[in-house]
């Protein structure tokens, strides 16, 4: 797998874990249940060996989610039934250029990452763990920040529609992800060509590649470990937080992202400067809490979509400024990530940290050299 990995920057290095150094972290176990005579209290760590593509082996240690037992780990809602589904998070890699619109299955997953793409065109990460979807599309290919972003996730499943081969061949050779591809067999056999006459699918390949959380989960059937928690919840609104109406991310002139906030639905109403953003039903795209993530980038080595359209590599690992929209409020604080393996965290300047509102997340991962601004 080697060959596979020369030439790339230094930070395309470090996110596939190729290094020259094998870091092995040790695990100190608390015996809190052998001394209370109790259950496991949740929190801690756990540590797996992995192997990275280059063939070298590392103990990474993963930290195990904090949340109530019976709330979901990506929302912090109560699980349905009282339990949380015994399988991965699932994140699908769904299209946004305007083609792509209207898609389906936003709408239903418990967190939507938006990743700038390139040549302004963003793309969508959308992770379902406790919620599922019976249609998702359009489907597109596979990306840099992708598995990236899925690091912090312990194991998923990335699923996707192919994409530039050397991609391919990376997001296959990492210990972290199922490998779901939607251009290969067997697993091509979760997607199919939905016949539709209403856009996006009316318009025929690539815009009509679909798959639902059901057919795509059980390509990994024996897998059953819940992802980590990635965000502290509390439905207490944090007296840092001051009130706010309205955030604009001007991703490009395809993409003028505004989130607004509805004090009757007390939800976050997503749009595309004053058009409502909606789904093939109409019903309007909406967040419990939106998290505003502003990162620096990198381009990308190859073109995606043209002879000058090189990818946007999103680097999240480091710290800035960072913002969480929730109940008419925003805070503003600092994201910090030390390593890809690490679980993201979001603080106020003076350290606390910042919270959501239980409930679905759409995060913006923003390149810092896009204008963000705020309506109180």
């Amino acid at each position: 797998m080697r060959h596979r990995l020369q030439g790339l920057p230094r930070g395309q290095l470090i996110g596939l874990g190729v290094g020259s150094a094998v870091i092995v972290v040790l695990v100190v176990v608390v015996l809190v249940a052998a001394l209370t005579g109790g259950g496991t209290k949740a929190g801690g760590h756990s540590s797996t060996t992995t192997t990275s593509p280059t063939g070298s082996s590392t103990t990474t240690t993963r930290p195990h989610s904090t949340l109530v037992a019976k709330n979901c780990p990506l929302t912090g809602v109560p699980a349905p039934g009282g339990k949380i589904p015994q399988r991965p998070a699932l994140a699908v890699k769904i299209g946004n250029d305007p083609a792509s619109r209207p898609q389906s299955g936003l709408d239903n997953a418990d967190i939507v990452y938006e990743e700038m793409a390139e040549g302004g065109i963003t793309r969508y990460l959308a992770v379902f763990q406790c919620q599922s979807a019976p249609l998702i599309g359009p489907i597109r290919s596979v990306r840099w920040d992708d598995w990236h972003v899925l690091q912090q996730y312990g194991h998923a499943i990335l699923a996707y529609s192919g994409g530039i081969s050397y991609w391919m061949q990376a997001a296959a050779s990492l210990s972290w992800i199922y490998n779901a591809n939607g251009s290969i067999y067997p697993t091509a056999n979760a997607y199919y060509r939905y016949a539709s006459d209403t856009p996006p699918a009316n318009q025929g390949p690539p815009y009509n590649y679909y798959s639902s959380t059901s057919a795509l989960w059980a390509l990994f059937p024996k897998v059953k470990a819940p992802p980590p928690q990635l965000f502290k919840f509390s439905k207490i609104l944090p007296k840092e937080a001051k009130p706010d109406s309205s955030a604009s991310i001007d991703f490009s002139g395809s993409s003028p992202v505004v989130w607004q906030w509805s004090a009757t639905l007390r939800k976050w109403l997503r749009f595309y400067d004053t058009q409502p953003d909606t789904d093939p039903s109409g019903h309007q795209f909406q967040a419990t809490d939106v998290v505003i993530q502003i990162v620096p980038t990198e381009k990308g080595p190859y073109n995606e979509s043209g002879p000058d359209s090189p990818d946007v590599e999103s680097l999240m690992t480091g710290t800035g400024t960072a913002y969480v929209l929730r109940d008419g409020s925003i805070e503003t604080g600092t994201w910090s990530r030390p390593t890809g393996f690490a679980i993201t965290k979001f603080t106020f300047p003076n350290g606390k940290p910042m919270r959501l509102q239980p409930g679905n997340v759409w995060y913006e991962i923003v390149p810092n050299y896009v204008p963000v601004s705020f309506t109180k």
